[in-house]
């Protein structure tokens, strides 16, 4: 009976396995936007430790088959002070826009310019962004290149990746926690 009920159990945790592995990934592709050099247009203003735009466009998307690819370019307006980001297409991009939190923004600078690395947790993606990335949420760590002193962007990088889903990684664990439990047994009890 206690054989059966350690069998019944590996089974499931192997079905959770296989349905984590065989469920819908995430794309695998990020969607990435950039700018660099006379395409960035915009400026970075600092006040204490405190970084803020009104608006640094020029950006586009590099992801072949991505939403929105080639067809406008975005436009970032973020501000450390009050943690919000966004990333707004323009009328030839369908005016998507993509609502995020800033986590972290680290700043370094070096020979005149200032690199500001931004780590956000975008919460609010439009549907054609959803659909590719699988995923209503996406994370990325972005940078900000501007000159000191007068804050002209010089070149900008976000990459968005899809935010796994919590269900998908609790039912690859289990799966996981099952198969090691089934090795486990045979290694210790070899006779069975």
């Amino acid at each position: 009976m206690k054989q059966s009920i350690i069998k019944r159990t590996l089974l499931g945790a192997t079905a959770m396995l296989a349905l984590a592995l065989f469920s819908a990934p995430a794309h695998a592709d990020a969607v990435d936007f950039s700018c660099g050099g006379s395409n960035c247009t915009g400026t970075v203003a600092q006040v204490g430790s405190n970084y803020s735009t009104a608006g640094i466009g020029g950006l586009v998307q590099s992801v072949f088959g991505g939403p929105d690819y080639n067809v406008g370019a975005f436009t970032l307006v973020f501000n450390t002070s009050t943690d919000a980001a966004s990333l707004t297409g323009n009328a030839g991009a369908g005016n998507d826009t993509l609502l995020g939190t800033i986590v972290s923004a680290t700043p370094v600078t070096v020979s005149g310019q200032t690199l500001l690395a931004l780590n956000v947790n975008w919460t609010s993606l439009p549907t054609d962004f959803q659909s590719f990335l699988n995923s209503g949420s996406g994370n990325s760590v972005g940078s900000v290149i501007y000159l000191n002193p007068t804050g002209a962007a010089t070149s900008v990088d976000f990459t968005v990746t899809p935010t796994p889903e919590p269900a998908t990684l609790v039912m690859l664990g289990s799966g996981l926690l099952g198969l090691c439990g089934l090795f486990g047994r045979k290694a210790f009890n070899p006779l069975s």
